[in-house]
Formats: C-alpha cells, sequence, structure tokens
C-alpha cells in the first residue's frame, strides 16, 4: 500500500518535472522517428528558448542534432538555416525526409556581406563554433539577422579555444553581458545530452594510439628556430613568434607543407625586395593587397600597391636580405636532408595493409600534405585525395559527390560501387570534419595536430555515428619532431581540452595517453577548478538532471483525492519531504529553472541543483512540523530579492549601455518643452522598465547606433525615445509566459526530525 506521504512526493515530482519539461516533443518528423535521446533535447531546446530567446545545443557528433534542430524549426512560420555551403545539400536532404521547409544561407554568403531576403520567425545556425568571432563580418551579420528572433545555435565543440568564443555564441541571444560571464554562468544555456546516454546507439572509441615513423630530425627543427624575425610592416607589431610557430606546425605535418609556407614567404620578401630598390615600405594594408585569391603573392603589382616612401627604407632593405639569405639557406637544407614524407607514407601504408578491408579517413590540417600523400601513395589501388579545390584519384579528377559516394556510399544512401572503383584510403583537408556522414569507414588518422582539439573530435565525429562500425580506431601520425615539441603541442591541446570540458562537459577521447617516445606525459593540462567542477551544474550535468526529471514525469501521476485536496489550489506550491541525509530542498520555478538550498549555504539554481536533485531521489516521509513552510518561505524570499535586484538595475552583468542610455532619458526630459513632458515622461517610463530585461546582441548594436545618431544630433529627442523604446520592445518571441517567476513545487530533503535528534545526540 502506497502512503499519503509517497503519493504527495510523486506528485510534486511530477510537478517538477512538468515545469521543467513543458514543451513536448513530436516522436515523428515526416519519415524520421526520433529517438527518447532527441525528443529529450527538443524539449529542453524549446524549454530555453521559451525562457531567454536562445539556445546552444552541443550534444556530441552523430547524435541527431540536425533533425532535433528540424523539430523545433516546425514550430515556426518562417525559419531560417545558416549553413556552411560544404553542407548545404545534406541540410537540403534532411528537410525533404523531416518534411520541414526552411529558407536557407550559408556562412560564406553572410561574411560577403548577403543578407537573407526573407523575414525568418526563428534562425538555426549551424556549426556555430564559426562565429565566435564578434569582429568578424558574418558575425556583425547574424547579430542583424537575430536581433528580434530566437535563435539556435548547434555544435559539437562550441568552445575552441577559450571562453570568449562561447560568449560570442551564447551573446546572440543574451546580449554582451554575456562576455563578463565565467564558464559555469556560460554552460546554463548550452544543451547536452547525459553522460550516460550520450553514448547510446553510436560506435565505441577505442582508445587513440601514435602512428609511430621511426624519424626525428632536429636539425630542421633547429633551422626554423634560428631563422631571423620576419620583414615587418611598417605599421605592424612583433609577429615573429607566430611566424616561425606557423612554419613549425607546417613541418610538423610534413615535409610538403613546410617547403609551401616557405615558398610563400619567399615570395612575400621578393615583392619586400623590390619596394625597398624603389624606396617604398608597405604597410599591412598594402601588405594584405598583394595576396591574391589563391593565397599567392602578386609580385608584379607590388610597389604600385605601397604607400610613398618614408624613412627608414634602407633598414628594411637590409632586413630583406637578412631574411631572404636565412630563407634560402633552410631551402637549400631541406632538399639536400632525407624527406620524412616517405617514412610517413610507408607508415600509413602499413596501417592499410594491417586493416585490408577496412576504410581509412586521413585528415591534414594542409593542403600540401594531402597532396605529398597522395603522390607518394595515390599510384595504388583505392586512394582518394579531397581538398578545397579538387577531387582526384589515381585515373584523374571526379567530382567531390562521386568521391564521397565511392567511400561512403552506405552514409551518403548511394550505390556500392564495383570493386575497382571503391576508395579505401581518403586523404582529406579538414573540409570533411564538419557535417558529413562517413560511416562506412572504421579508421581516423590524424596526419597532424592541429592547435585546436576541437577539430579532432570533428574529424573522429565524421566516422562515428549510427549505422557504421562497432568500434572506430583513431590513429595519430607522430610528427618528425623531437619528443620535447611533441610534448609541448600535446600540453597545449590538453589544456585546452580541460577547459571545453569544464564548460560543456566531457567528450571524446582524441589523444593518446603517452607521448611516442614511451613517456608518461606529465599533467600540463589546466587544473584549475578541477576539484570544485565535480558539482558544477555544466551543461553535461544538467544533461543528467533532465534525465532525472524526465524519469519523474514518466512516473504515475499522483491521483489521490485527499492529496489532491492537501497540495490546495492551483496557484499554491505542491509541497513534499523525501528522506536523506542531507537536510536542505529543491524547489521548481514557474520559469523551468531548480533551485536549491543544502545545509547553510544561500540557495542558488547551479552549484547544490545536482546534489539536491538525486538526494529527492530519496524514498519519501511525511512532512512535520513547519518545514515545508520555512522552506517555501526560503525560496520565495530569494525570488524576491532576485525581483528587487533586477528593479533596481542592481545587476552584476548590467551592460554601459543600460547606464548611458539612462543618462540620456535624464537629459531629454531635463529639457523637454513644457508641452511634450507628460508624454515623454510617459514614453521614457516605459523605456526605462525594457532596460532591465534581457535583449539580443542585435537589439544591443540597434541602440547603440540610435545613441550614437542622437548624440551627433541626427535624432530628435522625441524620435530618439520612440525608436529606443521600438527597438527595446521587439524582443524574441517567447513560447512561454512573461509573468514574474513562482515557486511551483518544493521537496524539502533531509531526515524527519526525530532522525535528527538522534543524530545530534549520537
Amino acid at each position: 500500500m502506497v502512503s499519503l506521504s509517497g503519493l504527495r512526493l510523486r506528485a510534486v515530482r511530477a510537478r517538477v518535472a512538468d515545469v521543467t519539461s513543458e514543451c513536448a516533443a513530436p516522436a515523428a518528423l515526416g519519415s524520421i522517428t526520433l529517438t527518447p535521446h532527441q525528443q529529450r533535447a527538443v524539449s529542453r531546446v524549446l524549454q530555453m528558448i521559451a525562457q531567454v530567446g536562445g539556445c546552444l545545443l552541443a550534444d556530441d557528433v552523430g547524435r541527431g542534432k540536425t533533425y532535433v534542430a528540424l523539430a523545433v524549426a516546425g514550430r515556426w512560420a518562417r525559419p531560417l538555416v545558416v549553413v556552411p555551403a560544404s553542407l548545404r545539400t545534406t541540410w537540403q536532404r534532411a528537410m525533404r525526409r523531416a518534411d520541414v521547409d526552411c529558407a536557407m544561407v550559408t556562412h560564406e554568403s553572410l561574411s560577403g556581406g548577403a543578407l537573407p531576403s526573407c523575414d525568418p520567425d526563428v534562425v538555426i545556425v549551424d556549426e556555430s563554433h564559426r562565429f565566435r568571432s564578434p569582429a568578424s563580418r558574418r558575425h556583425a551579420a547574424l547579430t542583424a539577422i537575430t536581433a528580434r528572433v530566437p535563435v539556435l545555435l548547434l555544435s559539437a565543440t562550441p568552445l575552441q579555444n577559450r571562453t570568449r568564443d562561447l560568449a560570442a555564441q551564447v551573446a546572440l541571444f543574451l546580449g554582451s553581458s554575456a562576455f563578463r560571464w565565467d564558464e559555469e554562468r556560460l554552460a546554463r544555456f548550452v544543451v547536452r545530452g547525459a553522460d550516460g546516454a550520450r553514448g547510446a546507439g553510436l560506435p565505441r572509441v577505442a582508445p587513440p594510439a601514435w602512428l609511430r615513423t621511426g624519424h626525428d630530425d632536429g636539425a630542421v627543427l633547429r633551422a626554423i628556430l634560428a631563422l631571423p624575425p620576419p620583414t615587418r610592416a611598417i605599421d605592424a607589431g612583433d609577429a615573429g613568434a607566430l611566424r616561425t610557430i606557423g612554419l613549425v606546425r607546417a613541418w610538423a605535418s610534413s615535409r610538403a607543407a613546410l617547403v609551401a609556407a616557405l615558398h610563400r614567404r619567399l615570395r612575400s620578401v621578393a615583392a619586400l625586395e623590390q619596394c625597398a630598390a624603389e624606396g617604398l615600405a608597405p604597410t599591412r594594408h598594402d601588405l594584405r593587397a598583394w595576396y591574391g585569391q589563391d593565397g599567392e603573392v602578386q609580385l608584379a603589382f607590388a610597389p604600385l600597391l605601397v604607400a610613398p616612401a618614408l624613412e627608414g627604407g634602407r633598414a628594411l632593405s637590409d632586413a630583406v636580405n637578412v631574411e631572404r639569405i636565412a630563407l634560402d639557406r633552410l631551402h637549400a637544407m631541406l632538399r639536400e636532408s632525407p624527406d620524412p614524407d616517405v617514412a610517413r607514407a610507408d607508415a600509413l601504408r602499413r596501417l592499410r595493409t594491417e586493416h585490408p578491408a577496412v576504410r581509412i579517413l586521413a585528415f591534414s590540417e594542409f593542403a600540401s600534405t594531402v597532396r605529398a600523400f597522395f603522390r607518394l601513395l595515390g599510384s595504388g589501388p583505392g586512394v582518394g585525395m579531397l581538398t578545397a579545390t579538387e577531387a582526384r584519384i589515381a585515373s584523374g579528377r571526379l567530382s567531390r559527390d562521386e568521391l564521397l559516394d565511392r567511400f561512403a556510399p552506405a552514409g551518403r544512401g548511394a550505390r556500392e560501387p564495383a570493386p575497382r572503383e571503391q576508395v579505401t584510403l581518403l586523404l582529406t583537408t579538414d573540409l570533411l570534419s564538419e557535417g558529413v556522414n562517413l560511416q562506412d569507414a572504421r579508421i581516423v588518422v590524424q596526419l597532424d595536430l592541429p592547435w585546436n582539439p576541437a577539430r579532432l573530435a570533428q574529424r573522429l565525429g565524421r566516422v562515428r555515428r549510427p549505422g557504421g562500425a562497432s568500434i572506430v580506431e583513431s590513429w595519430l601520425m607522430s610528427p618528425p619532431a623531437t619528443t620535447e615539441l611533441l610534448l609541448r603541442v600535446e600540453a597545449r591541446l590538453r589544456t585546452k581540452l580541460a577547459r571545453a570540458e569544464r564548460t560543456i562537459g566531457r567528450t571524446l577521447d582524441v589523444l593518446p595517453a603517452l607521448a611516442p617516445s614511451g613517456g608518461t606525459l606529465a599533467d600540463a593540462s589546466d587544473s584549475q577548478g578541477r576539484d570544485d567542477a565535480t558539482f558544477r551544474v555544466s551543461a553535461a550535468l544538467r544533461g543528467t538532471i533532465a534525465d532525472r526529471v524526465a524519469s519523474w514525469r514518466r512516473a504515475s501521476p499522483c491521483s489521490h483525492a485527499g492529496c489532491a485536496r492537501d497540495a490546495g489550489p492551483a496557484h499554491r506550491p505542491f509541497a513534499a519531504a523525501a528522506d536523506c541525509g542531507d537536510a536542505g530542498w529543491l524547489a521548481a520555478l514557474s520559469d523551468g529553472r531548480l533551485l536549491a538550498r543544502l545545509g547553510s549555504s544561500p540557495p542558488d539554481t547551479s552549484g547544490s541543483v545536482a546534489r539536491a536533485v538525486e538526494l529527492a531521489c530519496s524514498p519519501p516521509r511525511p512532512c512535520h512540523g513547519d518545514e515545508c513552510p520555512v522552506a517555501l518561505a526560503d525560496a520565495e524570499a530569494w525570488l524576491a530579492r532576485e525581483r528587487l535586484t533586477l528593479a533596481c538595475g542592481m545587476r552584476d552583468d548590467a551592460p554601459a549601455l543600460d547606464a548611458a542610455i539612462e543618462r540620456r532619458i535624464a537629459r531629454v526630459l531635463a529639457h523637454a518643452p513644457r508641452h511634450a513632458r507628460a508624454r515623454l515622461h510617459t514614453v521614457a517610463a516605459r523605456l526605462r522598465d525594457r532596460l532591465g530585461r534581457s535583449r539580443t546582441l542585435g537589439a544591443e548594436r540597434e541602440l547603440e547606433r540610435l545613441v550614437a545618431m542622437h548624440t551627433d544630433r541626427r535624432l530628435g529627442d522625441d524620435e530618439w525615445l520612440t525608436l529606443s523604446l521600438q527597438v527595446t520592445e521587439r524582443a524574441p518571441a517567447r513560447l512561454g509566459g512573461s509573468e514574474a517567476p513562482r515557486v511551483v513545487a518544493v521537496i524539502v530533503l533531509g531526515p524527519a526530525p526525530r532522525a535528527r535528534e538522534r543524530q545530534r545526540s549520537g
């Protein structure tokens, strides 16, 4: 027999689940059946859009983010999808299968300044990590598009190098305040699957390993490090270290990549020599103008594009001469020393021999490396090469789609090619590292180590997809480097991986545990915050919480008449108690947030929630005395303080723009004509009321432009107030209401009062 307290606890848990999962997801989408994981993701995304007008879905590659996004897009009338040009066909195919029609614009067209002709009511951005630079033209274009509509961002790797990468993306719907937030706060707006569910239905990834070449050439590395600083533009800073790092990275990828980098630098030096001979001193703008579309220096035009002569022309000539001599010496050394690319190609050939019936996908950041490997391996059967400019097999060129169909027919829904037409080794650049299904392959080879570890996971994600091999292998080609250099590269990657793990949760293991020499890598990762990160409500941890809440919702709701009468009217919170060791409470708020308090710590919506959710799963017990009213009062007092803080403009993240608008409002009202004061005061009051609310980055940019126009007297006082109010009122449409949040349910945690007394006496 179920006790009344048990029924009450089930009712409260069901109410918590209803509040945090109010947006139900369809089970089917066109011809696609959504998995339970995808349905939960749709519900959580819709819930977050309803709360804050946007969301970042950062689930792992292969988990069906595209169909989750299309299920969300189906809720609106005019959805717009922003995708890389290389994924346009993939999205068109997915939209046909899902029976969801969306307008589409590419990242590249936004970079070129083109805006969509449609008027969208929701925007979905695939591979949103490409918008991590707020200074880029594409970010500015997307900011304008999303100024007044909800936005859903999709990326398996939103944090590429630093926390600011993530802030630049969520700022699109949260405003510039996001740039002042820490990792923990930013992670609240990232939806990610629970740790236990992320791997379900996907191939297992074998521990990554090194593919050793046995070649270690320290002479070339020392020669690169000994190069003089590169000749600079007259208005440039010292970029010598970055140029040197670029050469080291090219050399660690392949001899061919280093030779190509030296060739480009020698052509720049030659162009500088022409300028120095004519007494001209180039600026950074001049240097950029020298490069053609293919990255080559246009030598014949260099002197014509340079500013008039300045002092120091003789020094420029001397510096150019020193650099040219050093580069020529390094180039001669490369011609005379053994080519490490041969040993590296042999290592890849051995891997193919050991796995004769397995398709292998090999990635490199450098097209020169891909071409070098194809030159050494392309005469063999089943080898293909794909770069941004060409697709090729041994018999000649073919189209990109035809090459991919030969390599991954099942993943692309193509017919199985004849045995002599099959491609079993595909050498490619990072052109294929995003959004392409290549699960016919079982092995991924990283021909080089990019500085950005997220790229490693993206490459592996092309193969680790539903319907692929049960186990995916990952191999990393060891560079012709000293162990010390390799350890430094690996340490840098691990530092970035640790930062991403703390913010968006753990992803795939993309680096092996040991260096190629067999030595154990010292713990070079950034360990700050690891100890206290256990109870952080990161995106992954919130996924676990969402799954727990979903399990409450699936449980039978309480229909006991006594419980229903005890719960009171619908506007009154539910209350129940759970018998557990730690004292505190867990409250559900009407805006979907969970609020918790454990022990003597103050209530919060982050650190204590994860633990409180686990405690709330404890067996039920009756409420005693005033413990439920006290918990309710405590939660409502926290909400009251939050409302007061927002009303007084005392937010810790209040942007400077609000203060500037407040000052301008005061100035307008102080100088308003007597006959217009009443009307202007009414408009100003409405504008002030809107200032404390969240707004998109696009809305902020519009307000900044209006402030500048008013400052320059291009707008009158009346017009400025009216236009500013219109911008603040055109907020993204929310699916939920706009009423102030309130407590709808609370679960008291801790042992019964008598048990607490026994604990104290013991």
